[in-house]
Order: C-alpha cells, then structure tokens, then sequence
C-alpha cells in the first residue's frame, strides 16, 4: 500500500484552540517559575523531563535511502556530529525510586542545512528529535494538555495513593468533569497514560524511543523511533536498574556503559497508509505496524566518553530540546504538535532567564560538551 502524501492530510481547526494555548503556556511559565521553590535545587526545572541522566556525543549516519523513504534530510548519505540527552519524563528533581520509568531521548543534530521552523532561531543548523520509550500519547488537544499538566504535577504520588488514584483517573477521563458525556471521555488517552505505568526500568541504551507524533515526511507522512541494534543490546553489561539499592540507578547506569564500550541505535520510520486507522490528531492510537512497518533511513552511534563529571548534568540541563527545531520536511503535525511548539519554547526562555543561562544553540557537540 502507497503511503498517503502530505497534501491529503487535513489539520482538525478547533475554535478556541487560542484561547488554550494561551491557557497552556502561561500554566507552563508559572510552573516553571514555581519549580525553584517547589524542586529546591537551586533553579528553575523543566516541567516535564527534568530529571537529566545524561549527554552523549553522537554520530548520525543517513543511509542511501530510495523512493519514499528518501525525503527530506533522510534524502542521501550524509553523517552529522550530534548529541544525545537521556532523561526522566517528569517534571521532577528526585530519586529515582520516586519517578517512573518513562524516559526520553532527545537527539540534536549539528550542521543540517536550511532553515528552522523555529522564527527566532532560522539559521543555527540544528535539528532535534524529542523521543520517549513508550509508542502512544495521552493528550491530543491544547485543552488535554492543560489539564494533564496540573494534574501530572501530582504524580508519581497520586497513582500509589489508593485515597487519591481512583478520582485522579477519573479527573483524567473527563477533564475534570468537563466532558459529561461517557460517549466523549478520553479511554483511548487513559489506556495510553496507563501504559507507561507498565514500562519497566531498564538500562536506558535498552529501550526503544518513539515520537509518538507524527511528522511530514517530505511527500508523506510518518513517525519516527530508535531502536538499539542487535549487536548493541548484547553487549549490555547493566541490565539490570536497581532504583531502591542506588537512587541515581539509571544515571550510573549510563555512565558505566558509556564508558566501557560503543553503542548504536537503528533510526527508523513509519509512513502513514491510512488516515483512519493511522490516525495524525489522536496519539493515543498506536500505528499497526501491519499497515506500513518501520523501516531504518539512519543509524545512531554513540562512541566511547566519559559522561561522569557534574559538568555533564550541568550542559545537559542547558540542551534544548523541541521537535519543532526541524526543517519544513519534517513539520510535525497534528494539534498536540502544535501545541509544544509554543510551550517548549516559552519553557526554555522561562528557564534559561530564571537560571541565569545563555539560550543560544550551539554549533557542535564539543561546544555543547566542552
């Protein structure tokens, strides 16, 4: 079956998507602003992945690409030096064993030609790709988004709290009773928030991390993931991470391996066959891999380094990193990928003004990384 192309998909245009964004970004200020206080860490801290576990130099291989899988920065073999950010999907400063195991990938790619979706950054040559190890979503309007962020600000306590979790869930389900019709709650977001409660913690190099989003794709449409290779996921030596023997468990984890020997990761995309049954504006719908498997465009390599040094977490606190840093080829696509445009922009200026630090993009991954 033909991928669908672009030109064909058509964005859902809800009339007080404004009003919500607008809702969502100020939330998202004011929670960032409150993080100093509330995390005290001594700065601000991003409100979703704030935990840091790491920042690897990278190497990323295009493939020679063909036909439909031959689109946009995936077109023609090329290398790009790049970094690697390895983190918790909270928005939170603790021990592990008091975070659950959804964690992200994020991949910054130096060098990359043409402009960036970003209007107040058009010409750094960066391109990012915001990952997490999970492959569905559990918000899909601006509205989900604001609503889900306070109430994500109670977790992971209000799901192990048998007083608090049957009422938060239900909370989720409707909005917080704002969708009084069970033909309209959100089961498809709630499955998929539930979800990630059942990831088990892992080695970080271990798992495979998806966009969850959709992107064009040059003519079509797809998602995009990571997959560690074969020979890479052999040689893992830390299988196993123990959060309640060691509170910074996926960290030293990292560190180890990083240290002992070279890693790769398969970089892979899904087009879209079917705008019903691959549906862009829902998220919480995963892809039938029956309909269009995932195909490797790339490959991810992560040399030998020492990441062990407090200089590490501090450059990694300072990585941005937004899936619309990218190129009109890969324009991320559907309301929710709207919506982080504004609100992983805002979050970064927020947080770099209350931290004292430069937002400015780097240039490679020895500026990045010293």
């Amino acid at each position: 079956m033909d991928p669908v192309r672009y030109e064909h998909y058509r964005p859902v245009e809800r009339p007080t998507y404004q009003e919500e964004l607008d809702a969502v970004v100020a939330q998202v200020a004011q929670r960032t602003g409150a993080s100093v206080e509330r995390e005290a860490v001594g700065r601000a801290v991003r409100t979703a992945h704030g935990k840091t576990h790491g920042l690897l130099k990278a190497t990323v291989t295009v493939g020679d690409n063909h036909g439909f899988h031959g689109q946009g920065i995936f077109a023609r073999p090329t290398e790009y030096d790049a970094v690697v950010r390895y983190s918790n999907g909270l928005g939170h400063q603790r021990p592990d064993h008091q975070l659950g195991a959804a964690c992200g990938m994020g991949i910054k790619l130096f060098g990359v030609p043409g402009p960036s979706l970003l209007a107040d950054e058009p010409d750094t040559g960066t391109f990012d790709l915001n990952l997490i190890n999970n492959d569905v979503f559990f918000a899909n309007t601006a509205y989900d988004y604001m609503v889900i962020e306070d109430l994500f600000a109670e977790l992971p306590e209000a799901l192990v709290n048998p007083a608090r979790r049957k009422t938060w869930m239900a909370e989720f389900l409707t909005r917080r009773g704002t969708l009084t019709d069970p033909d309209g709650w959100l089961w498809d977001e709630l499955f998929a928030m539930l979800s990630f409660t059942t990831v088990p913690r892992r080695n970080l190099l271990s798992y495979t991390y998806n966009s969850m989003g959709a992107f064009r794709y040059g003519d079509h449409i797809a998602k995009i993931r990571t997959v560690p290779t074969a020979e890479s996921l052999a040689a893992l030596t830390h299988q196993i991470v123990d959060v309640r023997a060691d509170n910074e468990a996926f960290r030293r984890t990292l560190v180890a391996e990083a240290a002992e020997r070279n890693h790769s990761f398969d970089l892979q995309v899904q087009l879209n066959t079917d705008l019903a049954r691959m549906p862009v504006d829902n998220t919480s719908v995963k892809w039938p891999e029956e309909l269009s498997p995932w195909v490797t465009v790339a490959r991810v390599d992560l040399p030998r380094q020492d990441i062990g040094g407090d200089d590490n977490v501090t450059a990694a606190d300072a990585t941005s990193i937004t899936p619309w840093r990218s190129r009109e080829e890969h324009r991320p696509i559907g309301e929710i990928q709207r919506v982080r445009q504004e609100v992983y922009r805002r979050s970064s200026i927020e947080r770099h003004r209350i931290n004292g630090q430069q937002r400015r993009e780097p240039v490679s991954s020895a500026h990045v990384l010293g």
